[in-house]
């Protein structure tokens, strides 16, 4: 993910106003969850002990073959979406998919990359920096919390909408080589999302663009401490949708991780679909100390902070007919 300038985060909000949720710490919902935080951190376990899954490492190919195998044995039928990087020469990459239908053909997307960086960049140690990173928080966590999301959601009869569970790949290497164009997705960030949204939306419409409804994207979310606060762009355009889930998330008494601020405006995995005027938010902790560097490992993480996450979308699901 990337940051883009203050300069364009002012403009956007020229054009549009937006209200803010309000926090209420108290919990006011009184519901029974099946996401279970210790079946999420076990599921990101599993990857980070495969090591980095940079592009090209014997991880990042293991990593597909586990995330299929444990969507398969959920009862979901696994989709591969084979694709070449729109904006990275002879890097060819492959997302993962499944459906769970609900009461309507209308749907939710919900999110998350699977690779890690090939380079440590932001690492104090010079030697470190040209190393992959074990990606702990950022590709594993919200790629566990979303399998964990699968087994939950499954449990429910009733689902207003369906949902596509969305794994990207080829997302984090982005700013390697020199892509700079002059659209938001021109970039080497988002390789997956946007080759997602090209082809399987755009093209071969196997997914209705006019039947989405809305997008939830999860990015490291899982360490200890973290603060989501809005992406400005989404927030901009979707403000309903962000409120909607963040008041929930107040509700459910996780208002010490949800916060009624910006971090400004992130090119990520949701770019695409915001591009194509696909209403779409993003639950990032852009705050996090040890992004792109050698020390996103799994001891960084907190349970507490995946059962925030996991809960308040799970129960933002059930109740999107409520939202958008």
């Amino acid at each position: 993910m990337k940051f883009i300038t203050t300069a364009m985060i002012i403009t956007l909000f020229m054009f549009n106003s937006c209200s803010s949720a309000k926090a209420n710490t108290d919990n006011k919902i009184d519901n029974n969850f099946y996401f279970n935080a210790e079946n999420a951190y076990n599921y990101i376990k599993a990857q980070t002990d495969l090591g980095p899954r940079n592009y090209g490492s014997e991880a990042h190919k293991k990593v597909r073959e586990f995330f299929k195998q444990e969507i398969s044995n959920m009862g979901y039928e696994v989709f591969s979406h084979n694709f070449k990087a729109p904006y990275i020469k002879e890097r060819n990459g492959e997302n993962i998919y499944a459906f769970l239908r609900g009461k309507t053909d209308n749907y939710i997307i919900i999110a998350s990359h699977f690779d890690s960086r090939s380079v440590a960049e932001k690492d104090k140690m010079a030697f470190n920096r040209d190393k992959p990173i074990i990606g702990a928080n950022d590709g594993a966590s919200s790629s566990g919390v979303l399998l964990e999301l699968m087994k939950a959601l499954k449990n429910y009869n009733d689902l207003p909408y369906s949902v596509c569970f969305v794994l990207f790949d080829l997302e984090d290497d982005g700013n390697l080589f020199d892509v700079e164009g002059n659209s938001l997705i021109d970039t080497d960030w988002i390789q997956g999302s946007i080759a997602f949204v090209n082809e399987v939306i755009i093209r071969d419409k196997i997914i209705d663009k006019q039947k989405i409804k809305f997008g939830i994207l999860l990015d490291m979310v899982g360490s200890k401490n973290a603060k989501f606060k809005y992406e400005s762009f989404a927030h901009t355009y979707y403000s309903p949708i962000y409120n909607k889930v963040w008041q929930y998330a107040y509700d459910l008494g996780y208002s010490n991780y949800f916060f009624d601020e910006h971090y400004g405006t992130i090119i990520d995995d949701h770019t695409p679909f915001l591009n194509e005027k696909i209403p779409f938010i993003d639950i990032i902790d852009m705050g996090y100390i040890f992004h792109h560097t050698s020390q996103d490992t799994i001891d960084k993480l907190d349970k507490k902070t995946l059962e925030a996450v996991g809960k308040t979308v799970e129960y933002s699901v059930i109740n999107a007919d409520s939202i958008y």
